[in-house]
C-alpha cells in the first residue's frame, strides 16, 4: 500500500464505527486466506493489528467512562 492508502485506512480507523471496524476485520481475515503474496499478507496483518488496537482502545475508554460515574 502506498502512503495515501495508509492515510485513508488510518482515517477510517479513527472515524469508523465499531460495526464498520468488525466488518473490515472480517474482510481482512478473508484476504489472508485468499492471498499468498508476502507484501499483501504483511499489509493485511498490519491492518488487522491496527483494527484490533483501535477496538481495544475504545473498549478501555468505555470502561473508564463507566467507572468514573
Amino acid at each position: 500500500m502506498d502512503k495515501e492508502e495508509w492515510k485513508s485506512f488510518l482515517r477510517f480507523i479513527d472515524e469508523g464505527s465499531e460495526r464498520e471496524l468488525q466488518q473490515r476485520k472480517k474482510a481482512l481475515q478473508k484476504v489472508l486466506t485468499l492471498v499468498s503474496d508476502p507484501g499483501v499478507r504483511s499489509d493485511a496483518r498490519r491492518m488487522l493489528r491496527l483494527v484490533d488496537e483501535e477496538v481495544l482502545i475504545r473498549q478501555n475508554l468505555s470502561v473508564r467512562k463507566k467507572a468514573s460515574r
